[in-house]
């Protein structure tokens, strides 16, 4: 028996959003330089609060959280080098980007309603010459031979209300688990994020987990770098009328997801596959008529899990769960 999916309250009732885009090129910095504050001081964005803290243990040192620069150098991997990213510049080449730690946490500014889109991520120089060549700390990535299984990843966690949500993004920074050498990777360019899972949040958190994992915990360095940090804010409920009827099946599927609905206009749809991560894995146009519809896609190339189907006409968005088995 085939399993359908019946939208129609989501398709009556919309939640429209107001984005904003954090890309820190507004703050001013001397050439070459950093966000420092020996007082433990958090700065902010016009959507976020981005913790820092300063230890003034050993003649002080950056201990936590989030620090904007805009430092190009894409050179020295040390551990003096914690202001650096791997991409050289931010995300569309642009002056001014976020160097991050483990466990720093990101507070919305606004009290309710709110939800991380996503943000572009990259790796630390430090953290990519590290995987890459190894040094006295950690290993070189895939060992040797190249075979090692390595990885490297951030889980990012949303928070409300002081309870931490349960659905949670992955992304990684390096990934050597596959038997195709060729597929390995460690990230230098500027790769996007999607959080919307996560739903609604007041704050984020990030954590990092890496296969080399010594005595003391991760030797791979605990640094990334961000962009365009982005965030919405639901600022009104309307009535959808743009569809009487949709349904979807099967769930799980196997080579083909069949689509029914019925369409109150004439238009073209933007349907996206994005993976468990928050990765779009396909993107394609589909003309719906005014009147029934109906129509597959072929996902038998994908790989089995859990995937996210959103079809997009102006502000209305609709999505929903499938699994490919």
């Amino acid at each position: 028996m085939k399993k359908t999916i019946t939208l129609i309250l989501a398709f009556f009732l919309v939640q429209t959003y107001a984005q904003t885009v954090a890309d820190f090129e507004s703050f001013s910095l001397p050439a070459d330089s950093f966000y420092y504050n020996s007082t433990t001081k958090d700065w902010q964005t016009n959507n976020a609060v981005f913790q820092y803290e300063w230890d003034t243990n050993f003649g002080g040192f950056w201990s936590k959280g989030f620090s904007y620069t805009n430092k190009n150098d894409t050179a020295n991997g040390g551990f003096m080098n914690l202001y650096n990213c791997a991409a050289g510049k931010g995300y569309n080449n642009s002056n001014y980007y976020v160097s991050a730690q483990n466990n720093g946490i990101i507070r919305l500014k606004t009290a309710t309603d709110n939800k991380v889109d996503g943000f572009y991520i990259t790796n630390s120089t430090y953290a990519y010459k590290s995987m890459k060549n190894g040094d006295s700390f950690a290993k070189k990535f895939g060992g040797t031979t190249g075979n090692d299984p390595d990885w490297f990843k951030i889980t990012v966690k949303g928070f409300l209300g002081g309870a931490m949500k349960t659905d949670s993004t992955e992304f990684y920074l390096a990934d050597f688990r596959s038997s195709n050498n060729s597929l390995d990777y460690i990230l230098k360019t500027w790769q996007w994020v999607n959080c919307s899972n996560l739903g609604v949040v007041d704050s984020i958190q990030f954590f990092m987990y890496s296969s080399d994992v010594g005595s003391f915990g991760m030797n791979t360095p605990a640094f990334f770098n961000i962009d365009n940090f982005t965030t919405s804010k639901v600022v009104g409920i309307k009535e959808n009328t743009l569809f009487t009827q949709f349904n979807s099946y099967p769930n799980p599927a196997s080579d083909n997801v069949y689509f029914s609905l019925i369409s109150n206009e004439t238009f073209d749809a933007e349907i996206k596959i994005i993976n468990a991560i928050g990765v779009e894995v396909r993107k394609e146009s589909k003309n719906i008529q005014s009147g029934p519809n109906n129509f597959q896609l072929n996902i038998s190339e994908l790989a089995s899990g859990l995937y996210f189907i959103e079809m997009n006409h102006q502000e209305n968005k609709h999505t929903y769960k499938l699994i490919k088995n």
